[in-house]
């Protein structure tokens, strides 16, 4: 998944008329956005959000927003789809002046009383810029991603604990649960509390310490979620409760 803050680097190299023997580089730019999470709700005053970009480098960047869909699997894999045209960005272009922010509003505009939960990823896409005539550039570009969940106006978010296994992880043993939303809201497993159990061993997980990043379960899905618990070495099975508080949308 989608672990919810991430950064994804990407190179690209722009080759103009190759006159001169040498590569002419580019200034080394970088930015940042915040918030990389968005919790949204499908009407009122919740429908609306914004996102903000810093230009960290020194040189202007030009920026522009890509929307698309976000489905995660059982094993937290992301398949994303086109965006569709259920949000309003604006503006959904920039060119942001070095140590500047842009302020880029979104609108969802979508079905007022949708039946379920989405998700989006909107990708922060720098721009790369046309080489100088006659020379080589080569320039290292930046996509950052924000997570946007969208709720129903209506629902609420519940987790169940469907299987409780002990795994293998990176040399340890850590119990791996699996979850199940049966409801019509995402639900984000940070906002529950776990207890394992297992004879006189027991171990609880408040929301700080499950270590899942975002931990997005989507309406009527399971995933499955290894916990950063050391299990003991006679511990054989683990039985795991779980506590869900959904938040107030």
């Amino acid at each position: 998944m989608l672990p919810v803050s991430r950064l994804i680097a990407t190179v690209i190299t722009l080759l103009g008329a190759v006159v001169l023997p040498m590569v002419f580089a580019a200034p080394a730019t970088a930015m940042s956005v915040q918030p990389t999470q968005v919790e949204m709700v499908s009407a009122g005053q919740r429908a609306r959000a914004q996102v903000s970009v810093t230009n960290d480098g020194a040189a202007p960047m030009p920026v522009e927003l890509v929307i698309e869909s976000l489905a995660i699997d059982e094993k937290g894999e992301s398949r994303k789809s086109p965006g569709g045209d259920s949000f309003l960005i604006f503006p959904p272009q920039a060119l942001i002046a070095p140590g500047a922010s842009q302020v880029f509003r979104l609108q969802w505009v979508g079905e007022p009383q949708m039946t379920k939960s989405e998700s989006y990823i909107i990708t922060v896409n720098q721009i790369p810029v046309a080489a100088p005539k006659g020379r080589s550039t080569v320039q290292i570009v930046m996509a950052m991603g924000v997570l946007v969940n969208i709720a129903p106006a209506a629902g609420a978010a519940d987790l169940r604990i469907v299987d409780t296994v002990i795994v293998s992880d990176k040399g340890k043993r850590r119990p791996a649960i699996t979850v199940e939303n049966p409801t019509n809201t995402h639900a984000l497993l940070p906002d529950a509390k776990v207890r394992l159990a297992s004879g006189p061993w027991s171990k609880t997980l408040e929301r700080s310490e499950l270590g899942t990043g975002i931990g997005l379960v989507q309406p009527g899905k399971k995933r499955r979620f290894v916990l950063p618990v050391d299990v003991p070495a006679n511990v054989q099975s683990i039985q795991a409760s779980i506590q869900y508080a959904a938040p107030r949308r």
